[in-house]
């Protein structure tokens, strides 16, 4: 049997649930009225007023009770309470259905206005596209569970909406990254080919170009995989040595910045962290990475690592063109902004934030802020 959609519904379960109450009490409350007045009925009869001399009084006169037969005595009260009785029940049944439909007419009106509040939360939630999260519920009124219910589910759509726009520049600003190594690349092509007197200096000179836009390519697709891997990765953080870890990324990049005539100065104090080892290191190299391409042969190129206001902290510090070169990453190689997305990404996993700033006597200084829990962080850039 097909039951209309409406009995579905929370609105007519509650109703129900809430008339059936009403009525059990409302029924419960008239047959205790019921079996009271039988009980007195039964109790006092008229032979008891007879024999104990009593009167009935009725509307202001008193009346006194006439010796009857015994028979007819018994004939008068059996019949008088038979309809007395019958016309208690018959009242009684007919406030009970007017009490039922009473109920659930009222049960129905006070259940819908309870849950508008849930119908405009499904009503936007319906609404609401994955390419368009700025529908809010906005609930306003007392401080109910409801409410309250309507404000989380607008601040976990703020939540969204954010994380939405910022996956959405994450992946703008990386298509424009990998698509400049691969225009290289095909441009490279397309010219070699083209040309009917191509050498082999020619065709070599080409793959060394695209090798090199490989090379970069590789490289943007494990930062790609590593920031993917942050949220998954989360949950395995353990102690860290940052002045360890620092010392450890200076020294692996040190040929590398001998060959450009880079010099790398490591400023440490000892000072641990609970976070991912890999991603911090990965943070940290990303910068070096823009550091070294940036800063002008001859010159040095910062690591410290320590604590300021309670505050642990990574930095990397050059000589280069100031701030713009963290923003807009004009390098040696061309490559823009991608390793300073991944590495936000990488320090908001772990709680903390990036601040950039021009170092004082010119270059750049990027700080990785990583608060412990209940931290804070400090407003103003180390002395590096």
């Amino acid at each position: 049997m097909q039951f209309p959609p409406v009995t579905r519904s929370l609105r007519f379960r509650l109703s129900g649930f809430t008339s059936a109450v009403v009525f059990g009490l409302g029924g419960l409350a008239l047959g205790a009225v019921y079996l009271a007045v039988l009980w007195r009925l039964r109790s006092t009869t008229m032979r008891t007023l007879v024999v104990t001399g009593q009167s009935v009084r009725v509307r202001g006169q008193t009346f006194v009770v006439p010796q009857l037969a015994e028979q007819e005595m018994r004939t008068i009260e059996s019949i008088f309470r038979e309809f007395l009785l019958n016309q208690v029940a018959v009242v009684t049944l007919v406030v009970l259905v007017g009490l039922f439909l009473f109920s659930l007419m009222i049960s129905w009106l006070i259940a819908g206005r309870a849950l508008k509040p849930v119908r405009r939360i499904t009503e936007v939630a319906e609404e609401i596209e994955a390419t368009d999260l700025s529908r809010r519920i906005g609930l306003v009124g007392s401080d109910d569970e409801l409410t309250r219910l309507g404000a989380t589910f607008d601040s976990m759509l703020d939540r969204l909406d954010e994380a939405f726009q910022a996956q959405k520049r994450f992946l703008a600003q990386t298509s424009h990254d990998l698509r400049t190594p691969l225009a290289v690349i095909r441009s490279n092509l397309d010219v070699t080919l083209a040309d009917p007197d191509t050498s082999v200096a020619d065709w070599r000179e080409a793959a060394e170009v695209i090798g090199r836009s490989t090379e970069s390519m590789t490289k943007m697709v494990e930062s790609l995989l590593a920031a993917a891997r942050l949220d998954v990765e989360a949950s395995a953080f353990v102690v860290t040595d940052l002045a360890e870890l620092a010392a450890r990324v200076a020294n692996d990049n040190q040929a590398r910045a001998g060959a450009d005539g880079v010099v790398i100065e490591s400023r440490v104090s000892k000072v641990t962290v609970l976070g991912d080892p890999a991603g911090i290191e990965r943070a940290l190299t990303n910068l070096l990475d823009n550091a070294l391409r940036v800063a002008p042969s001859e010159t040095s190129v910062l690591i410290a690592a320590g604590v300021q206001d309670d505050c642990p902290y990574l930095a990397v510090a050059d000589r280069g063109p100031g701030f713009a070169s963290f923003t807009e990453g004009d390098g040696r190689n061309g490559r823009r902004g991608l390793g300073l997305s991944i590495v936000r990404g990488i320090i908001d996993a772990h709680g903390g934030d990036v601040a950039v700033g021009d170092r004082e006597g010119g270059g750049s200084a990027v700080v990785l802020w990583l608060p412990q829990p209940g931290g804070s962080i400090p407003g103003a850039l180390p002395i590096l």
